[in-house]
């Protein structure tokens, strides 16, 4: 048996990216697991499930709604901000609560909406107006999304056909650019884990 095989393209190519195996570090390895075998891989995994992975699914779950399925309230609105929450409200047993337009869903958040004018959104506060909406899936905090918004005093009118539709194309816009986050960092992780599978990190 020849034991002096030369090795492959393939193997000679992860050879040079990455090094020839570490016997020594891969022997203080064996038996433990995985996320200590391979910590920084393990820690890439991590980061990318909780800010990219499970934000993007918590979006498509909260896709747009059925319009019939959504709650309507009085409100009487006390403030609003660009970024979210957007709306603070009272509601008629005086119970106040933050409400937020269709944006997206991210470990950082603060979103701004375009589906209102900076001066409808200035011209709100005091307003009694009526909206639609529902809470929102798989959030860890109470949230509720705002669809409609109707506030006649001041000639004010937001619409279910203007905010689904900047949602789904919100919704489109993220989706493509979350997978051209992930293409790269996991390619660059999977460099990270074969380094890590021959002990040179």
């Amino acid at each position: 048996m020849n034991l002096n095989r030369p090795l492959s393209r393939r193997q000679r190519l992860i050879d040079k990216l990455s090094g020839p195996p570490n016997e020594a570090v891969l022997a203080t390895r064996r038996g433990k697991p995985f996320w200590r075998r391979y910590p920084q891989t393990s820690w890439g995994m991590l980061l990318s499930l909780v800010l990219l992975i499970i934000p993007e699914c918590v979006n498509q779950w909260n896709r747009v709604p059925d319009p019939a399925t959504l709650q309507t309230l009085q409100v009487r609105i006390l403030h609003t901000q660009l970024t979210e929450p957007h709306l603070f409200v009272e509601l008629p047993n005086g119970e106040r609560r933050q409400m937020e337009w269709p944006v997206d869903i991210s470990a950082g958040g603060r979103f701004r909406t375009y589906v209102w004018t900076d001066a409808q959104r200035k011209s709100l506060p005091g307003c009694m107006a009526t909206v639609q909406g529902a809470p929102l899936k798989l959030t860890p905090t109470e949230r509720f999304r705002v669809w409609t918004l109707d506030c006649p005093e001041r000639d004010i009118s937001v619409n279910f056909e203007a905010t689904s539709t900047r949602h789904s194309r919100d919704l489109m816009s993220s989706l493509m650019i979350g997978l051209c986050l992930l293409t790269p960092y996991y390619l660059f992780y999977a460099f990270i884990f074969i380094r890590e599978k021959r002990g040179q990190l």
